[in-house]
C-alpha cells in the first residue's frame, strides 16, 4: 500500500507528523489493518497525541483477539505513562511480556516506572524473572545491572555494567584494495560527508544524538564499494572478538557471554559530529556487541580535562552514586584507524570536540538472528 510504505519511510526519518499523515490515509483506504494502526499510534505518542494514540484501537475491539497484541498495548502503555496513568501502563507493560518476553522496549519502560517508584525488589524480581524465561538482550543486562545496584548488591552490578576488559581498542587492518589505511579513511570521510540523506534532527528522549548528524542510507552514496569493502573489514575482527571471548574462563558466568548470538549480522550507520555536537549517555538496546571504527578525528582531542572528543563509559545515572566507587569511569581519545567494540549493553557517551573539524565515524551494532 503505497501510503503505508511513505508513513514507515517517514517514520525512518523520524518525521513524525507526516508519517501520521500517511498512516491515516492508509487507515481511510483499509480500516482493518492493525500493523498500520500500530504505526499511527507511534507517530502519535511521538508527536505528543496520547489520546489520539489511545483512540487510535478503539474500534479494534478486545485487544487479546488481535494480531500484533504486544506492539497494540505497547502503544496504548506508552500513552497512559505520558498522560501519568501509571498504573494503567504499568498494567499493560506486564501485559506486553506476559506475551513477548523478549520485548526490549516494554523491558525498559516497565524497569523505569519500579525504578521511579522506588520498588528496586520488585524490579530485581522482574529482571531475574525475565532472565529465567531465556531473555538475554541488552536492556535487560543493563536493567538487571541497575537492579543490582539499587538492592545493594554491588559486586554483581559491577560485573555486569562495566569490565574494561571486554572493551577491544585496536588498529583496523586495512580494507581488501587499499595498502594504507589513510587513504581508505580519507576516501571514506569524503563518501560519508557527500552522502545525499544525513539525518540531524532526532527526538531527544529516543535519541542520543545531540547535533550530530547520522548517516543511515550508507548505500546511497556514490561509492558503496567503500562500505562493502569496511563493513567485510570490521566483520573479521568482530569474528575474532567473539572467538576470543567464547574461549575466556569466566565464560559461563558471565550472562553477556552466554547471550552471544551463534547467527548475527552487522546494522551500521556513519557519525558526523563538530564544534558542540555530541552523543548523551546511551546504550544500544538492539545489539549484543557494538563497535565504532574512527575515520577522522580533529588533532586536539584529549583524554585529560573535559575530555574533549572522547569516548566515555561509565555506570547509569540512576545508579552513578551508588556505584562510583565500584564501577569504572573509563575515557578514550579515539585516533584515526582505530575500532573499538563493548558489550552492547555498555552506557558509553561522548564528548564535543569544540573543533571545526570532524569527528567522523562509523558505528555498528552486531544484531542476534537467533530470535526474533
Amino acid at each position: 500500500m503505497p501510503y503505508a510504505k511513505l508513513g514507515n519511510i517517514f517514520l525512518d526519518r523520524f518525521d513524525f507528523a507526516r508519517a501520521a499523515q500517511a498512516f491515516e490515509a492508509a487507515l481511510q483506504c483499509q480500516p482493518s489493518l492493525t500493523d498500520i494502526r500500530v504505526c499511527l499510534a507511534r507517530a502519535y505518542n511521538m508527536l505528543g497525541r496520547h489520546a489520539e494514540a489511545l483512540e487510535v484501537f478503539a474500534p479494534c475491539g478486545e485487544i487479546g483477539a488481535l494480531p500484533l497484541e504486544a506492539e497494540i498495548r505497547n502503544q496504548r502503555a506508552s500513552a497512559l505513562a505520558a498522560m501519568n496513568r501509571i498504573a494503567e501502563a504499568e498494567a499493560e507493560y506486564r501485559a506486553v511480556l506476559a506475551r513477548n518476553p523478549r520485548h526490549a522496549r516494554a523491558c525498559s519502560k516497565l524497569c523505569k516506572l519500579l525504578r521511579k517508584s522506588g520498588r528496586a525488589a520488585e524490579l530485581l524480581a522482574l529482571c531475574k524473572d525475565l532472565a529465567a524465561r531465556g531473555v538475554d538482550h541488552a536492556q535487560l543486562l543493563l536493567d538487571l545491572g541497575r537492579a543490582f545496584a539499587l538492592c545493594g548488591a554491588m559486586e554483581d552490578a559491577a560485573g555486569l555494567l562495566f569490565d574494561r576488559r571486554r572493551v577491544r581498542c585496536a588498529p583496523l587492518t586495512p580494507p581488501a584494495g587499499f595498502p594504507a589505511i589513510g587513504e581508505f579513511n580519507a576516501e571514506f570521510a569524503r563518501e560519508l560527508l557527500t552522502n545525499p540523506f544525513p539525518l540531524s534532527d532526532f527526538p531527544q528522549d529516543e535519541e542520543a544524538n545531540r547535533g550530530s548528524t547520522r548517516v543511515h542510507h550508507l548505500m546511497n552514496g556514490s561509492r558503496p564499494e567503500l562500505v562493502r569493502a569496511l563493513l567485510s573489514a570490521i566483520q573479521n575482527e568482530v569474528d575474532t572478538y567473539a572467538s576470543a571471548i567464547a574461549q575466556t574462563p569466566d565464560g559461563e558466568s558471565d550472562p553477556w557471554i552466554r547471550a552471544m548470538p551463534r547467527r548475527a549480522h552487522l546494522r551500521p550507520w556513519g557519525l558526523i559530529q563538530r564544534l558542540g555536537e555530541f552523543e548523551e549517555w546511551h546504550t544500544h538496546p538492539g545489539g549484543w556487541l557494538s563497535g565504532v571504527y574512527y575515520v577522522a578525528i580533529p588533532s586536539s582531542l584529549s583524554e585529560e580535562g573535559e575530555g574533549k572528543g572522547c569516548i566515555q563509559f561509565g555506570p547509569p545515572s540512576s545508579v552513578a552514586e551508588l556505584s562510583a566507587a565500584r564501577i569504572e569511569t573509563w575515557r578514550y581519545a579515539p585516533k584515526d584507524g582505530t575500532l573499538l567494540m563493548a558489550p552492547s549493553h555498555y552506557h558509553h557517551r561522548t564528548i564535543a570536540t569544540g573543533s571545526r573539524e570532524h569527528r567522523i565515524s562509523f558505528a555498528f551494532d552486531v544484531v542476534s538472528d537467533d530470535r526474533n
